[in-house]
């Protein structure tokens, strides 16, 4: 967002909160239609790439998904397969394929030094989302993620691009919550870290006195700033107007059963625990805007658990059958996992006569195409839910390899499924750097 008023933004808050700010007054959304609220978002992202034959369907009748993806097909008949969307903004960025296909996939904007002391980034699609649209949700977003901090890629790249997924502007990366325990307090809770009966309130009322001692002690700068610090404070005051509502606003009613996660979970079980919390919160509607990291960018895990040892991503350089088999596990299980969290959404029912996977666009988004090549010119995102707003209904959208489309067009497309309008990117690109128009055939 280039001009005074767009760099309005989100902060990170007091105690880890992610708070989001106004709507600007510039650009105004399309009312939603038949008066219905627009549908949820969830971005879904998976580390080091995706082979194509192992995760792009076919197309003919319907979309048939490949042997390793097959956990998708039930959900076949609500996807739409995106081919050959290529990351220009990745490809424009210096070094680090990681963090550049991980830091740049939702935000479509060049990052010009990856290993400089200052970040270089831009708003991500989900923040802009939640920017223009404002909800009224008690959390105006979340983020979260099954991994554990690692390497952060090579060049002296900040963790920030490997371990971020929505950005809140240039120097503004939202860091997920990795703990299903800590993320089901902060859903279900108000900040009390668990506490109960007074000590609760003890809790809570410390936590009031700390956000009122920041604002006076803000307040009592405001006379000896300049004019963009001016902005700057402004937007933390707004930041902590978010906090406080995080903090003093309740569940409400909420026909689910609440048990928080055990701790100590190992990986594929804080996978599972996260895609409850998920449908909780979409259930509960604590937010109706989440992206999702099954690991971070660069994942080095060893998925043991699944016969396939060692690193991912050195796997998916694999050098010989036993690792390209390994990988495949790996894959497969990934697929599988996405599987079980959209049969989750399809068997709750949503706010209005459908589900919540019908009321919910998942965006399914790789960090690249396959990995060994670190090939961002031909990414194969995978469209679920979102009936009656985005065509997915078992077509696919394939481009040419030679001239694939750009990634950021799929951003501008679901800008207008969301009914937002306006010039959000950079030099004159409706978002990032490259998306200067929809891709016919994805909103309805």
């Amino acid at each position: 967002m280039r001009s005074t008023m767009s760099r309005r933004r989100f902060l990170m808050g007091t105690a880890g909160a992610t708070l989001a700010l106004p709507a600007l007054e510039l650009f105004t959304p399309r009312e939603a239609i038949a008066g219905t609220p627009p549908p949820r978002l969830l971005v879904y992202y998976f580390p080091n790439g995706r082979r194509p034959e192992w995760w792009v369907p076919s197309a003919g009748a319907g979309l048939t998904f490949p042997a390793q993806a097959a956990a998708l097909q039930p959900f076949a008949d609500q996807a739409l397969s995106l081919v050959n969307l290529t990351n220009l903004a990745a490809i424009g960025s210096p070094g680090a394929a990681h963090a550049m296909g991980t830091g740049t996939v939702m935000t479509g904007s060049t990052i010009p030094d990856v290993a400089g002391g200052q970040l270089h980034n831009d708003i991500s699609l989900d923040q802009l989302v939640v920017q223009q649209l404002a909800p009224d949700t008690r959390f105006s977003s979340l983020q979260w993620s099954a991994g554990e901090p690692g390497p952060c890629d090579v060049g002296g790249s900040s963790c920030a691009y490997t371990q971020s997924l929505s950005w809140t502007g240039p120097a503004g990366p939202l860091v997920p919550t990795i703990d299903p325990r800590a993320a089901f307090e902060r859903l279900f809770g108000t900040g009390v870290d668990g506490l109960q009966g007074p000590a609760a309130d003890i809790r809570r009322q410390s936590l009031q006195s700390t956000v009122d001692f920041v604002r006076d002690d803000a307040r009592a700068l405001q006379a000896r700033l300049g004019h963009e610090d001016q902005l700057r404070l402004e937007e933390y005051f707004t930041a902590l107007t978010e906090l406080e509502k995080s903090l003093t606003s309740t569940v409400g009613e909420c026909d689910a059963e609440l048990t928080p996660p055990i701790g100590g979970l190992a990986y594929p079980e804080r996978v599972a625990a996260f895609h409850q919390l998920i449908k909780l919160a979409f259930q509960c509607d604590q937010t109706r805007v989440m992206t999702f990291m099954i690991e971070f960018g660069l994942s080095g895990r060893s998925h043991d658990f699944l016969g396939a040892p060692g690193a991912h991503h050195a796997l998916s350089h694999y050098g010989d059958q036993t690792g390209r088999d390994r990988l495949e596990a790996i894959e497969t299980w990934h697929a599988q996992q996405l599987g079980g969290l959209l049969q989750l959404l399809r068997d709750t029912p949503g706010t209005t006569a459908g589900t919540l996977l019908d009321e919910t666009i998942v965006l399914a988004m790789p960090s690249m195409g396959e990995g060994n090549g670190h090939d961002h010119a031909h990414n194969c995102p995978i469209l679920f839910g979102g009936t009656g707003v985005i065509a997915a209904d078992g077509r696919q959208i394939a481009f040419n390899a030679a001239t694939p489309e750009p990634l950021p067009n799929l951003h501008v497309s679901l800008l207008q499924a969301f009914g937002i309008e306006g010039t959000f990117g950079s030099n004159g690109a409706i978002f990032g750097d490259h998306g200067t128009a929809t891709i016919p055939g994805i909103v309805l």
